[in-house]
């Protein structure tokens, strides 16, 4: 929090500079014409409304989700894709067609420019700051590794060469709690059946596994140990793959280091993302009403029973909530084989409802979720507790999908078509981790245009 309020101020004190800068070269310079001659006093409201829109904007792309140990290069890139679309947006919101290259188009890319600078180099010198705090162990994190064999005898060389990762490491778990032979004069606290105990009875701050072959079996359940721990933890980004299969790993200073639980949301890209469930909710009931209007006739003309079909599914947190979806089964489909997973050629979909299924008809009522906050516009597929329960004891991370809110779309909806048994739920998941690691509001808008395409196409099933 004290980082996210130190780079708002960067960016308030940068961002009023450079527009101080562009009215000086557009009206005192003396290159342009119109010269317009106004105080500092009467320049400060204009200057706060447009430092408010990039404030927001870059709390769009999820710029203020700083974490001390990103990349410059991968800082820069986040920053450039932010503007750039900015700076677009205010090229087409301020276009004329009368006048389409007047002089003020110069001063806007002119700006552009200088809004791009002050952003990356404010966030560029806040991280340089945290940097050498670090490496001169100010602001360093108190750190648990949990290890076995030559893994952890080269992290710990690693951190040993790289002081400005921040990792104090004060204490580590071996497999039954033996002394180490690596060398190291850091106490060995106890085994890793006492991850829990150790890391909440010494305050460790970050946890990072470096597992040889013989215990990457254990990295599973040393994770769900961790799963409601209140702190960071890292482990190798091949081992990674063990847990959730290809994500895009986040490589820190050349080391692949993968962190397993980063944060998802800041409050305000929730906040944002709240504002655009409820605007695509409402603009979804309107164009879509005929629709609900011709579905409640069509529906028990093709198979007696209600237009809706509820069902309750697993939410955020591990909620459950209560599903709508327009009716695609015949009455009481599943009372002879209980919870089954959707297949291609499946008997219990009535004539309409495979058209509903194939076009994503069917999912329209999940807006009332949508609008009353148990669902997202967009997010993982809800599933119902028996499969929750059933892939939760196969998969070690999969109760992450329950950090954000399940989605009407999402990335796995968008690349699969319905499951057709439970042994695609890897690949599902694959894609759920994806979304859930690069979660961002631009991406929510990617792939509800992809959903878009989807319906047109008619890949449903």
């Amino acid at each position: 929090m004290i980082l996210r309020t130190v780079l708002f101020l960067l960016d308030v004190i940068l961002l009023e500079a450079v527009f101080y800068g562009a009215y000086w070269w557009r009206f005192r310079t003396g290159l342009f014409a119109n010269p317009v001659d106004l105080t500092s006093s009467e320049l400060l409201i204009p200057s706060l409304i447009v430092a408010a829109f990039w404030i927001l904007w870059l709390a769009w792309f999820g710029l203020y989700k700083i974490d001390p140990l990103q990349s410059r290069a991968e800082v820069a890139q986040d920053v450039f894709r932010a503007i750039g679309f900015g700076i677009v947006l205010l090229f087409i919101l301020t276009f004329n067609p009368d006048d389409p290259l007047p002089a003020s188009r110069v001063i806007l890319a002119s700006y552009g420019i200088g809004v791009f600078a002050a952003a990356l180099g404010g966030r560029l010198m806040l991280l340089t700051v945290l940097r050498e705090l670090r490496v001169h162990s100010i602001g360093t994190w108190k750190t648990l590794v949990v290890g076995s064999g030559q893994p952890m005898v080269r992290l710990l060389k690693y951190l040993q060469r790289h002081p400005e990762l921040g990792a104090s490491v004060e204490g580590m778990l071996t497999p039954k709690g033996e002394p180490s032979q690596n060398g190291f004069s850091i106490p060995v606290l106890g085994s890793f059946s006492q991850i829990r105990s150790v890391v909440r009875s010494t305050r460790f701050d970050t946890v990072i596994l470096a597992l040889n072959e013989k215990h990457e079996r254990l990295l599973g359940r040393l994770v769900r140990t961790m799963r409601d721990l209140p702190i960071r933890s890292f482990t190798q980004a091949d081992q990674y793959q063990l847990l959730i299969g290809s994500v895009k790993p986040t490589r820190i200073h050349g080391h692949p280091l993968v962190e397993i639980r980063p944060e998802v949301l800041t409050w305000i890209e929730r906040f944002f993302k709240r504002v655009m469930d409820i605007v695509f909710a409402l603009v979804l009931i309107v164009l879509t009403l005929p629709v609900w209007m011709l579905l409640a006739i069509i529906i028990p003309l093709d198979s007696s029973g209600p237009i809706f079909y509820t069902q309750r599914r697993v939410g955020l947190n591990g909620r459950e909530f209560t599903l709508f979806k327009f009716r695609s089964m015949f009455r009481d489909a599943e009372a002879r084989t209980g919870a089954v997973m959707a297949a291609r050629d499946d008997p219990r979909v009535t004539r309409i409802g495979r058209f509903l299924r194939a076009t994503r008809i069917d999912e329209i009522p999940q807006v009332l979720n949508v609008l009353a906050g148990s669902m997202s516009a967009v997010g993982p597929r809800p599933e119902r507790r028996a499969f929750v329960e059933r892939f939760a004891l196969q998969v070690p991370l999969y109760e992450r999908r329950f950090n954000v809110k399940p989605g009407m779309t999402g990335w796995s909806q968008v690349h699969l078509k319905y499951d057709s048994s439970c042994d695609q739920i890897d690949l599902k998941l694959k894609y759920d981790f994806y979304y859930i690691e690069n979660i961002s509001l631009p991406l929510d808008m990617k792939i509800l245009l992809m959903t878009l395409f989807v319906i047109v196409r008619g890949e449903g099933l």
